[in-house]
């Protein structure tokens, strides 16, 4: 008895402690077992929902029809299902015949896991493929397209040979941009990811200054006036090469969407235990619906536009990644013809950054 008692304990201990939910179901869809795990997912108490059945326990439909599809098969069977939990989360289920003394199962044993981080990472991979080999493959098609009419003879006049030439040149320029962006984009994932971006004590002012410089050309064709505000002399323990580039990407993105003779404002200010670098335009605004997904790779609120603008989709990207090398993140505030700011937050705490 001793020998039993203990052999249930320490089952019940590695049940409890698996982090994976565990259910046991008779042949007539009734609760054998339970752990912890399962039963918090559901809600459900342990002990009260023994013997009780799937579609009284559970209600949900995925699951009900998984454990009636399992039941009916002597293999194993596995499928993902969406179940409500502080949004929607999504769970791999597999489930294998249970098995007693006897050469027939007493039902089935399902295991489900909390995939939905690994599932939206695999739709991201899949949608940043199709991107880039769209990104890139336009540009191609075009250089491809006027190299065979320049090859074919079929330009009647230099001039148009010339204009053909340039469209050549335009896109050759888009495909290195590209390139560019994402071999940045690597290379600041990569030395974030180590620890190995290359930090020093620097100015604040000095940055925006250098950003703006580059910028200045596109804001002044459309008059647009950009205004550096906040503390002259606050210093940051940054790369001052990485967040320039930052600062002028959301620079660029400022003047870009926002109409003639406008201001840009750029303000850097002590906040806690956090420095805020924020760009505020009197742009066009971005519906809300956009910017849970603003800073993904190719992501654009209005592709036409952008693509006209020679915009990549990787700027903003770019810009996210930065911050996160420097143990921050990017925030955005936006509102329908009113304009956006976005804002860096960086810590302030030189043992917090290297950590």
């Amino acid at each position: 008895m001793q020998t039993v008692v203990s052999q249930r304990n320490r089952m019940e201990a590695v049940l409890s402690s698996m982090l994976e939910g565990v259910i046991a179901v008779s042949r007539d869809e009734r609760i054998l077992s339970i752990n912890p795990a399962a039963a918090r997912w559901f809600d459900l108490d342990p002990e009260k929902v023994r013997d009780r059945s799937i579609p009284e326990a559970i209600r949900n439909l995925a699951i009900q029809k998984f454990v009636m599809r399992s039941l009916k098969s002597r293999a194993p069977v596995e499928d993902d299902v969406v179940v409500y939990r502080n949004g929607e989360r999504i769970l791999n289920i597999k489930s294998s015949p249970l098995l007693d003394v006897g050469p027939e199962p007493i039902g089935i044993l399902i295991v489900f896991n909390d995939v939905t981080q690994l599932r939206r990472l695999e739709d991201m991979r899949r949608e940043f493929v199709a991107n880039v080999s769209h990104e890139i493959k336009t540009p191609l098609t075009a250089i491809k397209g006027f190299v065979e009419t320049l090859h074919h003879n079929i330009v009647e006049t230099p001039e148009e040979a010339r204009r053909f030439l340039a469209i050549i040149a335009r896109h050759v320029d888009r495909l290195n941009t590209i390139i560019e962006d994402l071999l940045m984009l690597s290379r600041i994932e990569n030395e974030g990811e180590r620890g190995a971006i290359q930090r020093e004590t620097t100015r604040l002012r000095d940055i925006f200054q250098n950003a703006v410089q580059i910028c200045r050309p596109q804001a002044d064709e459309k008059r647009i006036r950009i205004e550096l505000a906040g503390d002259e002399g606050l210093e940051a323990l940054v790369d001052p090469v990485l967040l320039e580039q930052a600062v002028v990407n959301l620079l660029d993105n400022a003047v870009k969407y926002t109409d003639t003779k406008k201001t840009v404002r750029v303000l850097a200010q002590a906040v806690n235990d956090e420095i805020q670098i924020q760009v505020q335009d009197q742009g066009i605004g971005i519906e809300d619906k956009h910017l849970p997904r603003l800073f993904e790779r190719f992501y654009r609120v209005d592709k036409a536009r952008s693509r006209a603008q020679g915009g990549t989709g990787l700027g903003l990207a770019i810009v996210k990644h930065i911050a996160q090398a420097h143990g921050g993140h990017i925030t955005v505030e936006s509102r329908l013809g009113e304009g956006s700011r976005f804002t860096i937050h960086l810590p302030r705490d030189p043992e917090q950054v290297s950590s």
